[in-house]
């Protein structure tokens, strides 16, 4: 057998393998749901941003009907990889509400940090930890140094790098009360994080070419303030699009405090705030270097342009 129709042989055999593992999570999760004693609704605990309160832009967003939802990002078969998660309740919608089959979660925070910060971590975690394979869960992950992470490097099932990594709501937490200090520091971390993201180990991509780099945030300042758009720009990313970010796509998740749940309560909820999903791609490597050397010979003839003007 060709080396072709072997390496094509093996995809298809973890496509095979993905979908069993989908399978089995969709039919355990609708297990646990039936075994259940039904009980009386429960309010939603919305949690709180950093910020000290909701700008203009914080309005209650109007309904928006099904046909017109933006699709989701995530594929039941891509290798999805979460960064900076707070309490994972992003990670457990994922997960049980999408059927996302190869999703690894992580947070800055160590897990001792998580389980202190969020009082409804350890259900979580429980839960997804019972599932067959069981969902990975890494602590004290630096979403600017990711590649430094031997156990998030390319392994040999995702062959290429990552498809898709996701930064939901990233912020440096209450660094300062200072605006332009918050805007530097988060611009600084959206920076590392994309860099990480194109980075490379022993010539395996960190990510994969076309894979994406999702970045959500609220709308409205501090946020625009940091042009993240121009960030991914700069780091080598493609920007795609932009749309509004639907909390109800996502069931069972709530945007919580940097600072954790414990630690005081706010006034206003963080899925009543608009948000928007920013999403970045990956080209190819010879493809940045032909446009850099492009947007080279162009500066190049500016400048020479510009002198014989002078001249």
């Amino acid at each position: 057998m060709s080396k072709t129709k072997t390496k094509r042989a093996r995809r298809e055999l973890k496509r095979d393998a993905s979908r069993k593992i989908a399978n089995h999570q969709k039919a355990a999760i609708a297990a646990a749901r039936t075994s259940k004693k039904p009980s009386a609704p429960r309010s939603k605990k919305h949690k709180q941003t950093d910020d000290p309160g909701p700008t203009a832009a914080a309005t209650t967003k109007p309904h928006v009907q099904a046909s017109q939802r933006h699709q989701i990002p995530f594929g039941t078969y891509d290798h999805i990889l979460l960064i900076g998660e707070g309490d994972f309740s992003f990670t457990r919608s994922l997960v049980t509400e999408h059927a996302c089959a190869n999703v690894t979660a992580t947070s800055f925070d160590t897990y001792e940090q998580v389980r202190t910060k969020y009082p409804t971590f350890a259900q979580t975690h429980d839960e997804l930890s019972a599932l067959t394979p069981p969902v990975p869960f890494y602590h004290g992950i630096d979403a600017t140094k990711l590649g430094s992470f031997k156990t998030l490097r390319p392994a040999e099932e995702r062959e290429g790098g990552w498809d898709t990594i996701a930064f939901m709501f990233p912020h440096t937490g209450g660094l300062s009360t200072d605006v332009n200090r918050q805007v530097r520091a988060n611009q600084a971390l959206l920076v590392g994080f994309f860099n990480s993201c194109l980075s490379s180990h022993k010539g395996r991509s960190f990510l994969r070419d076309g894979g994406k780099v999702l970045v959500c945030l609220f709308e409205g300042e501090p946020y625009t303030l940091w042009n993240v758009r121009d960030l991914a720009r700069h780091a080598g990313l493609k920007v795609v699009e932009s749309y509004k970010f639907e909390w109800e796509d996502y069931p069972g998740y709530a945007h919580v405090r940097t600072l954790g749940a414990i630690e005081g309560a706010g006034a206003w909820k963080g899925e009543d705030r608009r948000a928007r999903m920013y999403v970045f791609e990956k080209v190819e490597e010879k493809k940045r270097e032909d446009d850099k050397k492009g947007k080279g010979k162009k500066r190049a003839r500016n400048e020479s342009d510009s002198d014989s003007d002078d001249g």
